[in-house]
């Protein structure tokens, strides 16, 4: 399991994904009592885990690797549906009457799933590398 490479993507995507409980994903400038976390957002907690939970379902499935595939393509749609709403959430949050004045950015928590989605789209390479040279060594059968 651990010897194919698309494991290695899938377990660092699983902790990449993991990490964004960890870091706000919109600092406002100069206070701190109101950064954003998904930590508040009870979708953007429900996509996150289900991320992490498919990258492991997807790693310990390894003799199928068609299951895996359709699990990785499921990973990869809502790590795009977190991205979407943690992008919508930020922008509902800058347009709060509170917050429309001060000043902030974005921050680490924001482009996980981005570095998400760049590792799923890796494993799945790597899942269909797979794939390809089991049917050519069938074919030589």
């Amino acid at each position: 399991m651990i010897q194919r490479i698309q494991s290695l993507w899938l377990l660092l995507a699983a902790i990449v994904m993991a990490t964004i409980f960890y870091f706000p994903t919109y600092v406002l400038t100069g206070t701190s009592a109101l950064n954003r976390t998904v930590g508040n957002d009870p979708l953007a907690i429900i996509l996150a885990v289900l991320s992490i939970v498919l990258s492991l379902v997807t790693l310990f499935r390894f003799k199928n690797r068609k299951n895996q595939l359709s699990l990785t393509w499921l990973n990869i749609l809502a790590c795009i549906g977190l991205q979407a709403w943690l992008f919508i959430g930020i922008n509902n949050f800058r347009s709060a009457a509170g917050n429309a004045t001060l000043p902030g950015h974005y921050w680490v928590g924001t482009f996980l799933p981005l570095v998400t989605l760049l590792l799923l789209f890796m494993a799945r390479a790597g899942i269909r590398k797979d794939e390809k040279l089991v049917k050519s060594l069938d074919r030589l059968r």
